[in-house]
């Protein structure tokens, strides 16, 4: 598998070093929404940095998403992996 060093995350757990909207200046980071997305206010809660160190990934909020009002794009869904991958993690 790929590896590498200083890779930038977010606290969803998307890899932000890889993502094209990210890297194209289309997406501004995490800090800019953190009054607003509700992934990152529960990683500030629980004292972790991403979702996928948290011992209770997956939880509801990744199975059900959270509706996102957005200035750019209007209301959004808000969901961040497939249920086949959220299907996976409640397994182990």
């Amino acid at each position: 598998m790929p590896r590498a060093e200083n890779i930038l995350y977010s606290y969803c757990g998307l890899v932000c070093s890889y993502c094209k909207a990210y890297l194209n200046g289309l997406c501004k980071g995490c800090d800019v929404h953190e009054d607003e997305c509700e992934y990152i206010k529960c990683c500030r809660r629980k004292n972790v940095r991403c979702c996928l160190e948290c011992n209770e990934f997956p939880c509801n909020l990744h199975t059900n998403g959270f509706l996102w009002e957005t200035e750019e794009y209007g209301k959004l869904k808000w969901r961040v992996y497939s249920d086949v991958f959220l299907e996976i993690f409640k397994r182990m």
